[in-house]
């Protein structure tokens, strides 16, 4: 996980941006006894404040566990758990971020327990976060994830900071992701067909999913047995139809060409706030 630049390794070279740091999160802390704080497991972290600044930068503080010490934290605009990586958000959703551990190339104390973001954000979505800490060998252990300006657009990616600051902070709370049962089915609909094993190499499978009412995080492949011939991912906003175009990789194309005939798979696994995890399929002949 590569950090975005930390406000530690700024501290060292301008203190008056650590004054402001510091300002902003006595501020953050003087408020956040207006939010209830949540329960924790053994071992969390738990966020004690988080919000956006009158200068439209993050600022959040945290408080660590005994005998655990600060491992990571992301700000992301989507609040979906990566499936690949614990204590991650999903996609290309990362706005901001800082880490501990040196073999990352991090540079961060692990006694950590306050951020404030370098950089300024975009203030037209709503954005996520979660800390992390680690307890000895084992893996990340990660806190309930808290929502900035909920009421504002869910809305992928980063988007891009005002010219001039907002002047308007917003005090952050915990986060509740949508019930399962109240996500609606999505949709894994193939737009081709392809009959010819030539048509695949040169063309693709088009494919499209869509998700209804939630963000989704989408992985979806196109397989031959066990073979994955391609994959693509991508975060999908609410309603909205995402195409895809899956072509084999060149290094694949040797497990299909020399086929006379072939079921070809594609695989939709859809991801959620919350942990909701969906998998769709179609499959259909290909011959030479």
């Amino acid at each position: 996980m590569k950090p975005v630049r930390d406000v530690w390794s700024t501290c060292r070279g301008a203190r008056r941006h650590c004054g402001r740091t510091a300002a902003a999160v006595a501020s953050l802390a003087t408020l956040a006894c207006a939010v209830p704080a949540p329960a924790l497991a053994v071992g969390e972290p738990q966020i004690l404040a988080v919000g956006i600044d009158t200068s439209d930068h993050f600022v959040v503080t945290w408080r660590l566990e005994p005998n655990t010490t600060f491992d990571f934290l992301e700000f992301a605009s989507v609040a979906i758990a990566n499936p690949f990586t614990p204590g991650t958000f999903a996609g290309r959703n990362i706005v901001a971020s800082i880490c501990a551990l040196p073999t990352q190339g991090c540079a961060a104390p692990p006694s950590l327990t306050a951020y404030r973001s370098p950089e300024a954000v975009s203030r037209d979505r709503r954005y996520f976060v979660k800390v992390n800490s680690r307890l000895g060998d084992r893996g990340a252990l990660s806190s309930q994830v808290w929502v900035i300006d909920k009421e504002k657009p869910l809305l992928p990616g980063g988007g891009r900071p005002a010219a001039t600051a907002t002047n308007k902070p917003s005090l952050g709370q915990p986060y509740t992701p949508p019930a399962s049962r109240s996500i609606p089915t999505p949709r894994l609909v193939l737009q081709t067909r392809p009959k010819k094993i030539a048509t695949v190499l040169r063309q693709g499978v088009r494919a499209q999913v869509t998700c209804p009412a939630y963000s989704c995080y989408a992985v979806i492949g196109l397989l031959v047995s066990k073979t994955t011939l391609v994959f693509s991912d991508v975060t999908a906003r609410p309603g909205e139809r995402e195409t895809f175009i899956l072509r084999p990789r060149p290094a694949r194309r040797a497990a299909l060409r020399r086929r006379t005939r072939a079921r070809l798979v594609v695989s939709a696994e859809l991801h959620y706030p919350g942990g909701k995890r969906v998998l769709l399929t179609r499959s259909f002949t290909v011959r030479r």
